[in-house]
């Protein structure tokens, strides 16, 4: 007897199948890894510059700074965003992301007189708040939507997100458990304490 589906049923086990499949593209992709190994001493960049690293890697350390647990450096989401550029970005995106970092770092070093590396707290505090309202400002502009992302906010992007998909960030972060239950989709922020990673 052929049992007749209702669209709930559907839509489970559509989700069920498609996650599938996307799960496999995701993991096929991810196949050469972009794992950081502990020690980063030798590793060899594929595509920053060392000077675009130490950029990233000290936005970093001021975005997601160290506290109880890790922060982004110190879990080196700066080598991290490198794999990214190397292997997810293509050649135009790449060599547009390392011109406008490159860009970022000569107009920090013309008004400031040094590298980011090198200022004080904070002075790059106020680098940060000053590039935040730039980019609240062309945020307001309406008048060209086809203008790339200013490189501040996909740099924050960038590190937010390799941040927290990293072991640190995931598991000590975030909450985490790998055999989720059942589904609450009401509850209140004090029961649980903390964002979930799934």
């Amino acid at each position: 007897m052929v049992k007749s589906l209702n669209r709930r049923e559907i839509l489970e086990r559509m989700a069920v199948v498609s996650g599938g499949a996307i799960s496999l593209t995701v993991l096929s992709a991810c196949e050469g890894g972009a794992s950081v190994p502990k020690d980063t001493k030798n590793i060899k960049l594929k595509v920053l510059s060392r000077e675009n690293l130490d950029l990233i890697a000290d936005f970093a350390d001021m975005i997601i700074p160290d506290t109880d647990t890790l922060g982004a450096k110190s879990v080196n989401v700066h080598y991290f965003i490198d794999e990214l550029a190397a292997n997810w970005m293509t050649k135009v995106e790449r060599d547009c992301f390392i011109e406008r970092i490159n860009s970022l770092d000569r107009s920090i070093k013309t008004k400031h007189g040094n590298t980011f590396s090198f200022l004080s707290r904070d002075k790059k505090i106020a680098i940060l708040d000053s590039l935040g309202r730039e980019i609240a400002k062309i945020s307001s502009d309406n008048t060209n939507k086809n203008r790339p992302k200013h490189i501040y906010l996909e740099l924050r992007e960038l590190i937010i997100f390799s941040y927290y998909t990293s072991e640190v960030g995931a598991s000590e972060e975030l909450l985490y458990d790998p055999m989720p239950g059942n589904y609450k989709g009401c509850v209140a922020f004090s029961d649980v304490g903390k964002t979930w990673s799934i």
